[in-house]
């Protein structure tokens, strides 16, 4: 790998086609489609326990840096998503705990199928995944919970920016979906602020929006590679799109065995 420029986990775009789960057969975008099924997950997870933004980000950064050590072949999407979500609430001292937790990850990775309520099967095969999967996780992350978030810089961009309420929400928006990507591996998180921007503007365009981004510490050539990086996941999520629900399967008592699809 090359060195660093400024995160022992940041990575380039090229290095994302070398990753452990690529190497075990899974396409460049078929890999990107099933970290963003995790991110998914922990999004619809965390509004249910009513978790704090930056929980449910931090845990979509941990899924991100699992599975540029770990090959989706061995540890499936949503064990790894839930299990990033429950040590995310505990680095972000927004503590839930297992009983709580665990009836939400079940309800939502099943789509609504599924009830894992205390002593039931469905809820011990849920506790074993995230127990077991728990320390794998954080060895795979070197123990580093730290995450450069894109919300900071937008809030300092949105405070000195014309954007009215409508694109601002905007902005929020697509920063939320920008986690469900790589990005966080390949860019700053103030370039990630400012793709978000930008969107926003490109979708309710105003007079003099070309100025707004001046003075904002990022290089347009960067905001602009993560703006079509977005637009292209967008693209490859709607033709992915099926009428019909994917199937739903029992989560393991393996972390390594998958869930669901």
């Amino acid at each position: 790998m090359a060195e660093r420029k400024w995160t022992d986990w940041q990575y380039t775009r090229d290095e994302l086609k070398q990753t452990p789960s690529v190497a075990s057969g899974w396409t460049v975008e078929r890999e990107e489609m099933d970290r963003a099924k995790a991110c998914t997950l922990v999004y619809a997870a965390a509004r249910k326990l009513q978790l704090p933004q930056i929980t449910s980000a931090s845990a979509c950064v941990y899924v991100h840096r699992f599975f540029m050590r770990h090959s989706l072949k061995e540890y499936h999407h949503y064990n790894v998503a839930a299990t990033c979500l429950f040590l995310a609430c505990k680095a972000e001292e927004s503590l839930r705990k297992l009983d709580v937790f665990i009836p939400v990850i079940a309800y939502y990775a099943s789509k609504g199928h599924r009830k894992a309520v205390v002593g039931t099967s469905e809820y011990d095969k849920w506790r074993s995944v995230i127990v077991t999967t728990e320390p794998i996780v954080l060895e795979a992350l070197c123990f580093d919970m730290v995450v450069d978030h894109p919300h900071v810089s937008l809030v300092h961009m949105l405070e000195r920016t014309p954007l009215d309420e409508r694109r601002k929400q905007m902005a929020w928006s697509f920063v939320a979906d920008c986690m469900r990507v790589p990005v966080c591996l390949v860019h700053e998180a103030r370039t990630v602020a400012g793709a978000a921007v930008e969107l926003a503007m490109r979708v309710a365009p105003e007079q003099g929006d070309n100025a707004v981004l001046d003075g904002a510490g990022v290089r347009r050539a960067e905001v602009e590679s993560v703006v079509q990086w977005l637009l292209e996941f967008y693209a490859r999520e709607a033709q992915a799109r099926r009428p019909v629900t994917e199937a739903v399967q029992t989560p393991a008592s393996s972390p390594a065995s998958p869930t669901v699809g």
